[in-house]
């Protein structure tokens, strides 16, 4: 693992898998805590594939507060939204 892109790839790899296992948990009860787990771990998985594997590391300060600021705007929104 000598490359960032490669420790990155194995962290969202454990991190998938970890996320399926928590789905995995309730069975067929929906829950809103595991819900939002999962919503949380797929955000944090989106910035480490949009600033890794899509360069946005590398961008303009711009780009990269843009794309947080729409990855927080996304995740809130799902977490309100999401029925109770």
């Amino acid at each position: 693992m000598r490359t960032r892109v490669a420790r990155v790839w194995l962290l969202l790899s454990a991190v998938t898998l970890v996320s399926a296992a928590l789905g995995a948990t309730d069975g067929f009860e929906p829950s809103e805590l595991v819900t939002a787990g999962v919503l949380v771990i797929a955000a944090v998985k989106a910035r480490f594939i949009l600033r890794d594997f899509m360069d946005v590391r590398a961008a303009p300060a711009w780009l990269r507060y843009g794309t947080d600021a729409w990855l927080t705007v996304l995740l809130a929104a799902c977490l309100i939204l999401y029925p109770r």
